[in-house]
């Protein structure tokens, strides 16, 4: 339990720590995320592979997996983070062992229904008529990706609990998504085109989920995670707190896969495999500009649970204002970059994916709004009821549901961007406000004004160049928007991060502010 607040200012020794902290981690976590960049590569290849009714059928039961994945897991992603900072030294190995336990028990008894209610399940999915025929053992075959994703989960959460945000890098990016790419192509090469793609990924996300359990190994006492009692007190809690977080966690989920769903549910046949394709493609693009707002939620969550067991308030809104601006000082230029290389990247892809072009530019604006509130969902799921999380996902999710509703049938991709933009920033915000009124946290300083601008100005141009300025052949548009997006970085360390936020780069950041010697 949090200790009583402590009424004093930190030191600026402190605070600069603090941000360093916060800096490195997110540096690291950032790097974990950029498998979206993979992930991007891979759709064109996937797609020009396999085609888009089926890379949009590998989109639609992978969103599903995921989805399920937010129910398998018990939400223990989320309980680590919670737990594993308060609990005593030799308590840890407690934690980490139930967690993986018990979510990798419910994901393999998931795994087994999916498994036996297979034919029931092909009759929600739309697909081509070219992959109905194999429908039913594909989902049989790939069902069985969701109990290693879990671990995959779980075991990358339990390492992030200790504070440690290197480590899933190699997990996530070299090993789970670079092999899945090059196990698809070689399956497709030996003529596997519809079994290839799902076959593919399980393999990889196995070899994942052996190698998230090795690096459990080296952070716990991995025979004490293997002797982790199911009962007990700690598991009561742990089981507890899970469940009540768990509908959070799942509207999370669902917030990033339904859309893709919806479309497939809705549109018929071949219609609605496509367009959960198209969607999956606008999704990805929009992700790499999410990963700089993911990256400030995965190191703020275990440290928010650490500054409020102790009671250190006042440090924690510092750590709290440094995320917020950072991440939307970096998520404008990003932003607009994508903005102004949206229709090269889709011009890589066959041709009927210029579909997602409007979705990309509604999803990439959501998240540079969703953006400005910083890791405030991290914040209340940390610090508030657990009623809180739930509740605002609700919301935001509702309304995302009801618009979907109404405006995919009439605008198809583009209805289901609008629907998810908004409903994703009515639940960010909701967060945002919590954390003002609740809990006394408002992470907008006067230190944000300056490079608040200086993005902003380079946002604007940027954006301005992509809609008025001159018709570039591919890939001059890419890049040019990867030369703005450097100049743009550039301007915000050299003129408008403070000396601390430009020493917490590190030495990169250091030189380019020109503040040290």
């Amino acid at each position: 339990m949090a200790q009583p607040e402590q009424k004093r200012q930190s030191k600026p020794e402190e605070t600069a720590s603090d941000i360093r902290q916060v800096a490195g981690g997110a540096g690291l976590a950032f790097l974990g995320r950029l498998g979206a960049l993979i992930e991007a590569v891979s759709v064109v290849v996937f797609t020009w592979a396999y085609g888009a009714e089926t890379f949009g059928l590998f989109a639609v039961l992978w969103s599903y997996v995921k989805v399920t994945t937010a129910l398998s897991d018990a939400a223990m992603t989320t309980t680590l983070q919670r737990f594993v900072p308060r609990v005593a030294k030799d308590q840890e190995a407690d934690v980490a062992g139930f967690a993986l336990k018990l979510s990798f028990l419910i994901a393999v008894v998931f795994a087994a229904i999916g498994t036996y209610y297979a034919p029931s399940i092909s009759s929600f999915i739309n697909v081509g008529s070219a992959d109905q025929k194999h429908l039913t053992d594909v989902i049989r075959l790939y069902v069985w990706v969701l109990p290693f994703w879990t671990t995959v989960e779980v075991g990358t959460a339990a390492i992030r609990a200790r504070r440690k945000f290197g480590p899933e890098i190699r997990v996530r990016i070299f090993y789970e998504q670079g092999l899945r790419l090059v196990a698809a192509v070689i399956f497709f090469a030996i003529g596997l085109d519809t079994y290839g793609l799902f076959l593919a990924h399980l393999l990889s996300v196995i070899l994942a989920a052996c190698l998230a359990v090795r690096l459990v190994a080296r952070h716990y006492d991995f025979r004490a995670v293997l002797r982790a009692p199911l009962t007990g007190t700690i598991a009561r809690d742990m089981r507890k707190y899970g469940f009540s977080v768990m509908p959070s966690n799942l509207i999370k989920k669902l917030f990033s896969e339904f859309p893709v769903m919806l479309l497939n549910f809705m549109l018929p046949g071949a219609a609605g495999a496509a367009a959960g394709g198209y969607y999956s493609v606008a999704r990805k693009l929009a992700s790499a500009l999410q990963v700089v707002r993911l990256a400030f939620e995965y190191v703020m969550a275990p440290l928010a649970a650490e500054k409020d067991g102790k009671g250190d308030k006042h440090r924690l809104e510092h750590m709290y204002a440094y995320a917020t601006r950072m991440s939307v000082c970096l998520a404008l230029p990003f932003g607009a970059a994508l903005y102004l290389a949206r229709s090269d990247i889709l011009s890589a892809l066959e041709p009927e994916f210029q579909a997602a072009a409007a979705a990309i530019a509604i999803l990439v604006a959501g998240r540079v709004l969703e953006a400005a509130s910083g890791p405030s969902f991290s914040i209340v799921e940390m610090l508030g009821h657990r009623s809180l999380p739930p509740l605002n996902g609700v919301i935001g999710l509702t309304v995302f549901v009801w618009l979907g509703w109404v405006q995919i049938p009439e605008n198809g991709v583009t209805g289901a961007a609008i629907a998810a933009a908004i409903g994703l920033n009515i639940t960010a915000y909701l967060a945002f406000f919590q954390a003002v009124f609740l809990f006394k946290l408002f992470p907008y300083t006067a230190d944000i004004l300056k490079p608040l601008l200086i993005s902003l100005m380079s946002a604007v141009l940027i954006v301005v160049f992509a809609d008025f300025g001159p018709d570039l052949p591919s890939p001059m548009g890419l890049i040019t928007a990867i030369f703005g997006l450097i100049v743009a970085l550039l301007l915000l360390v050299r003129f408008g991060l403070k000396t601390d936020d430009a020493a917490a780069l590190g030495k990169l950041g250091r030189f380019l502010s020109g503040k040290f010697g």
